[in-house]
């Protein structure tokens, strides 16, 4: 089988990236990319087409120029990554000759009220926050995007969003011959373990250098745990970004507090030498779901303390797995890691089952089984498909 990925921008460290990286690797098949750019991972794919222009846009303004690369691939199923514009992505007309399995990671939509003292507008507008593309994500009305797999004859969304299920699946899809699938988050295999330390615990953070990620609601907490666990080190793992300068000077030369913000070779040894891993994101889509890190830690039984947003909760079940708190309010969230680290009964609870959550329904495995079954579906003959097959 030819698979065609569609993705806008493409790193393999990005959550995004990553899902197509290990789909191509697990799928039999024969995987090409289609994208703007690609910025890395170019070894995993039998052919890498980059179509250049605005990721914004990607792909309207450069039919001709996807036309042609789908035209070389063929194609027996594309499989497009979006978020909730996927559907109207779908209906193009280029992409009407090809079966088409779209996976739909997010349906972000504008903060409310409350939510935007958390972070300054500019803040959000540097962020997957409040990208213009929100705006009409926003405004999308479930039917319309329903309506629009319809027309473009997709039958099959895979989804790691609740949300995007919500919208899309239920009696709205399945009156328009509709499957919404929930996709694993995914996350990797490993025999690494973290152990638990009541006199010198890490805090580690692993992600972008944004506030709206909790970076400030961190630094302001951690002083409290420190206060009751004076030997406790806090380890922030950076992606440099804009605002990095700001949260560098924010941490000065606080006593406990550790910046890395050079590429970590190995990200699971980083979490697995920790004793509690912490993404205090501040609003639902700070990133798309899963968050990657988040099932990461998991998997090398490393307890996690988040808050309760919906890129989060794709992978955390608060209370079962990990620790759920609000966003933005440094006391809740000095109590979860100090309720965390100092109860080691609980430490071993969430540290087990975790691992168990990868390894049940999270792990790269599982996620390749079901979106190789969405292929099979999609690929297989139908009575109205004679046109599309002679395109094929």
């Amino acid at each position: 089988m030819r698979v065609a990925h569609l993705i806008a921008e493409f790193s393999a460290r990005e959550a995004m990236g990553r899902t197509v990286t290990e789909t191509a690797r697990r799928v039999e098949g024969e995987h090409h990319l289609v994208t703007a750019h690609a910025h890395d991972g170019h070894d995993v794919f039998a052919g890498v087409h980059e179509l250049g222009g605005g990721v914004a846009t990607f792909p309207l303004g450069r039919t001709a120029a996807l036309a042609g690369a789908l035209a070389a691939i063929r194609p027996d199923v594309v499989h497009l990554h979006a978020g909730a514009l996927g559907p109207v992505q779908a209906a193009m007309a280029v992409l009407r000759p090809y079966r088409t399995v779209l996976t739909a990671y997010a349906w972000p939509t504008v903060p409310g009220p409350r939510a935007w003292r958390r972070a300054t507008l500019a803040e959000m507008v540097a962020s997957n926050v409040l990208q213009p593309r929100v705006g009409l994500t926003t405004l999308l009305p479930p039917a319309v995007a329903t309506m629009a797999l319809h027309r473009a004859g997709v039958t099959t969304v895979l989804t790691p969003d609740p949300r995007v299920a919500d919208r899309l699946g239920g009696r709205r899809g399945a009156s328009r011959g509709l499957t919404v699938t929930r996709l694993p988050s995914g996350a990797p295999a490993d025999d690494r373990r973290a152990r638990f330390d009541a006199d010198r615990p890490v805090i580690v953070f692993a992600g972008r250098a944004e506030s709206v990620r909790g970076l400030d609601t961190l630094l302001a907490a951690f002083p409290a745990v420190r206060a009751r666990i004076p030997g406790a080190r806090l380890r922030l793992l950076l992606i440099p970004r804009p605002e990095l300068p700001a949260i560098l000077s924010r941490a000065g030369t606080a006593e406990g507090v550790e910046v890395v913000t050079e590429p970590v070779p190995d990200l699971l040894a980083e979490l697995a030498a920790a004793q509690v891993g912490t993404w205090p994101f501040k609003f639902d889509y700070t990133t798309s779901p899963p968050a990657m890190a988040v099932a990461e830690a998991m998997s090398v039984g490393l307890p996690v303390v988040a808050t309760d947003v919906s890129c989060v909760r794709a992978v955390l079940e608060p209370g079962v797995n990990g620790l759920a708190v609000p966003p933005a309010d440094p006391a809740a969230l000095a109590a979860g890691l100090i309720s965390v680290l100092t109860d080691e009964a609980t430490w071993h609870r969430f540290a087990e089952a975790g691992a168990r959550s990868v390894r049940e329904r999270l792990g790269w495995d599982r996620a390749a089984e079901v979106t190789a079954a969405a292929y099979r579906t999609s690929a297989a003959p139908s009575p109205t498909s004679t046109g599309r097959e002679a395109a094929i």
